[in-house]
């Protein structure tokens, strides 16, 4: 997948659909807007949306790349002692080949989505 580059760019916001499905809505700094749809998610975990949210970078990662510190924030697991639940819920999400996509934010929205396939177009 094309992805064009959102540093600087801004995430003006999302909607939650049906069917596990969630849109983002993403503007370049040069103000090109585009709408990335994200099929299957299964945990979406997205902390301080503000106003004029400005992104540093969007990270998508492959299976093989989802590490237990993913999986411990996505679920609210937090630095518990007892990693066994969160290690069985890693190896399951390779297994099934979900993906990560990481929002880092300059200001404003930041966070991780699981999910299975994506596309981004422009909107």
């Amino acid at each position: 997948m094309d992805v064009p580059s959102f540093h600087d760019g801004y995430f003006d916001g999302l909607r939650l659909g049906p069917d596990k499905l969630v849109h983002l809505f993403l503007r370049t700094v040069h103000g090109e807007s585009y709408t990335l749809t994200l099929r299957g998610v299964e945990r979406l975990a997205l902390t301080e949306v503000r106003q004029g949210n400005i992104l540093f970078d969007l990270v998508f990662r492959g299976p093989e790349e989802i590490t237990l510190s993913d999986i411990q924030d996505l679920y609210f697991y937090g630095n518990r002692g007892d990693t066994s639940q969160a290690t069985n819920l890693l190896q399951r999400t390779q297994t099934q080949g979900f993906r990560v996509l990481e929002i880092n934010a300059s200001y404003g929205a930041q966070g991780l989505v699981l999910f299975q396939d994506c596309e981004i177009a422009n909107s």
